[in-house]
């Protein structure tokens, strides 16, 4: 079906709400990526029943193409027959890796539209995040995928993941764990953003990030630090960064072995940045991650380089 979706829409002025979740509630699972290590998968979902939900996944799911979880058809399928189920109240998905792009222009807008229901994920799912918010107003959080679940996610993940998932209006103060001041401030926007990677690759694109009057979160893993820089750059000539209010920094984990100190590009690139920026938040692809609800207002106030910034969420995405 082809892309119901252009340049000129995908400034979505309102997003839709959905029903948080409760006990019993059925999640779907899809792989609109890359295929997966099926034992820790199989070990996430045990771990997201023992959250007190059912866990709902196609036979096809662990089927390979390629680098992908089968066929495009087969995942963009998969995904709307999950998004179009009533009794499916959430979807997450077995990893992220590469592919979702490609799946996006086979996903029928119309019918998304119709069915807004809470959706999770992170990494190579930040481009299918940014598309169903923007392009859908569907409802989104930035959090763990099924096999990060699977390689056993601390309590405060589990449980940072639940209160996200059922509990309606804002969520209040964030924990933030070890994160620290690198630019004192103050400033409110909308929480957007996700793995540094696939904001660039959306550019161009009818996905690309809106970052207007916004907080923006990034993280990223595995990426050189020349490349982050390279990033960074490309979002600050393209104005991406002087539209954000903020800049919120997760996990940026560089390549065993690299050189070049990240603390010091991150300092360099964003010198000339004028909002506050808040490094090392507990999110991405690292042991702990604090799931994060995307296109609702959040405060940050990070006027005290001596004290951990607080990152308050003052809109709810669920009621």
């Amino acid at each position: 079906m082809p892309l119901a979706f252009d340049q000129k829409r995908h400034k979505l002025k309102t997003m839709k709400k959905a029903r948080a979740l409760k006990r019993g509630d059925t999640i779907g699972v899809a792989a609109p990526s890359s295929p997966f290590d099926r034992t820790l998968f199989q070990h996430g979902v045990k771990a997201l029943e023992g959250l007190g939900f059912e866990v709902r996944f196609r036979k096809d799911i662990f089927d390979q193409n390629r680098y992908f979880a089968g066929t495009e058809k087969r995942r963009a399928e998969e995904l709307m027959e999950l998004m179009v189920d009533e009794s499916v109240r959430a979807i997450m998905f077995a990893r992220g890796g590469y592919g979702c792009q490609r799946v996006i222009p086979l996903l029928d807008v119309e019918a998304l539209k119709k069915n807004a229901k809470p959706v999770i994920g992170f990494s190579d799912i930040t481009a299918l995040l940014t598309f169903l918010r923007q392009g859908a107003g569907i409802p989104t959080f930035y959090g763990p995928v099924i096999t990060q679940l699977g390689k056993g996610s601390s309590d405060s993940t589990s449980a940072g993941l639940l209160r996200a998932l059922t509990t309606p209006g804002p969520l209040g103060n964030l924990p933030c764990g070890k994160a620290r001041t690198m630019k004192p401030g103050t400033a409110s926007g909308k929480l957007v953003g996700g793995c540094l990677t696939l904001i660039n690759s959306s550019i161009g694109t009818p996905y690309e990030l809106d970052t207007e009057n916004s907080i923006l979160f990034i993280e990223d893993a595995g990426e050189k630090i020349y490349a982050l820089d390279r990033m960074l750059t490309q979002l600050k000539a393209g104005g991406s960064l002087d539209r954000a209010r903020a800049i919120v920094i997760g996990d940026i984990i560089p390549p065993q072995g690299e050189k070049h100190d990240i603390d010091a590009m991150l300092a360099d690139a964003l010198a000339g940045f004028k909002g506050p920026v808040v490094d090392g938040f507990p999110a991405g692809h690292s042991g702990e991650f604090v799931t994060l609800p995307m296109g609702v207002n959040v405060t940050i106030d990070a006027t005290d380089k001596d004290r951990t910034p607080s990152i308050e969420v003052t809109e709810g995405l669920l009621t």
